[in-house]
């Protein structure tokens, strides 16, 4: 039990967050919560219903574009986690990915300086380690690995250029502001929603399922729990020894071995049966897991991975 300990979610409502949120009032941590709209119940109703929310919880209206908003909901606070990356409405427009993401952070970051705060973990992605084609094919991602800026702008990889240049802002702007910043950067996340709405990377595992597809990619994913990711985001704010950025992944399968384990235990759907496809140039075949092993002592198991996000799914009439 962490007592009085007060943490501040931004962007609270979506996947990785209301999970941060869930555990950190498990933990007995004061909580406050980002939200476009606290009254928006299908968005944000999850999050009053989380054990400890009535007493602990506190739903503030923010907008990481807008300082001044941000400014209250960070006060007195130990620690910030921003999980919150604006969703563009056209990820084919650069300024519609590129200014949210950063100049959201950047306001984020002036938001702690300006009230003293000095732990913040940062939602990264694998998108910031992986687009390199300069790379060898066969190299191992790890956390030294950063996306090339250069090659995302020539092949318009907006979302990864934009990942890339708000994760270098956030650890530039920690040591700037004396701020010790945590980056957890990760794989595609799978595990029980709490929220209403199918987020994108469960539903790429729901489009496996309810007969969209025709065909699966010849290519591997590299998979995590979002319950064993906001455990990493916990322990990078917790754990002393944290530092850095962390390359947050559990396993790596390919996709034809997803389908059979998910059509042995959910044999009632429909699933595609045919390979298409080359080979796709970023190799997830092996992974490095070893620094994120130091924050996460053991993973969620990977069957119960993909169980537990169907069941999740069913039981929210989403598959």
């Amino acid at each position: 039990m962490e007592g009085g300990r007060r943490a501040c979610v931004i962007g609270a409502g979506g996947f990785i967050a209301s999970w941060i949120v869930a555990k950190l009032l498990d933990r007995g941590y004061k909580v406050h919560g980002t939200v476009r709209d606290p009254d928006d119940d299908e968005k944000n109703g999850h999050l009053n219903k989380l054990p400890g929310a009535g007493e602990r919880l506190s739903l503030f209206r923010a907008d990481v574009l807008d300082y001044e908003s941000l400014v209250p909901a960070v006060r007195g606070c130990d620690v910030v986690f921003h999980t919150a990356c604006p969703v563009a409405p056209n990820f084919e427009d650069p300024d519609a990915v590129l200014k949210p993401a950063v100049d959201g952070t950047r306001n984020v970051m002036e938001a702690c300086h300006k009230e003293n705060i000095k732990r913040v973990v940062f939602t990264s992605s694998v998108a910031a380690m992986v687009f390199d084609p300069n790379r060898p094919r066969d190299q191992i991602i790890d956390e030294c690995c950063w996306s090339d800026p250069e090659s995302c702008r020539k092949s318009q990889q907006w979302y990864m250029l934009a990942k890339t240049e708000s994760e270098k802002l956030v650890a530039k702007l920690g040591d700037d502001f004396g701020i010790r910043v945590v980056a957890i950067c990760p794989v595609l996340v799978l595990g029980p929603i709490l929220q209403s709405r199918i987020n994108s990377s469960v539903g790429i595992l729901a489009n496996m399922m309810n007969g969209s597809k025709t065909s699966y990619p010849n290519s591997y994913y590299p998979l995590v729990d979002v319950r064993d990711v906001a455990e990493a985001h916990i322990a990078g704010y917790e754990d002393p020894n944290a530092s850095a950025r962390y390359y947050c992944v559990a396993y790596s399968k390919h996709c034809k071995e997803m389908i059979e384990t998910l059509k042995e235990d959910f044999p009632q759907y429909s699933y595609p049966d045919k390979c298409e496809g080359e080979t796709p140039g970023i190799s997830f075949e092996k992974i490095s897991n070893k620094k994120i092993l130091s924050l996460i002592k053991e993973f969620i198991p990977y069957e119960k991975v993909l169980v537990d996000t169907v069941v999740s799914l069913q039981e929210k009439g989403l598959l």
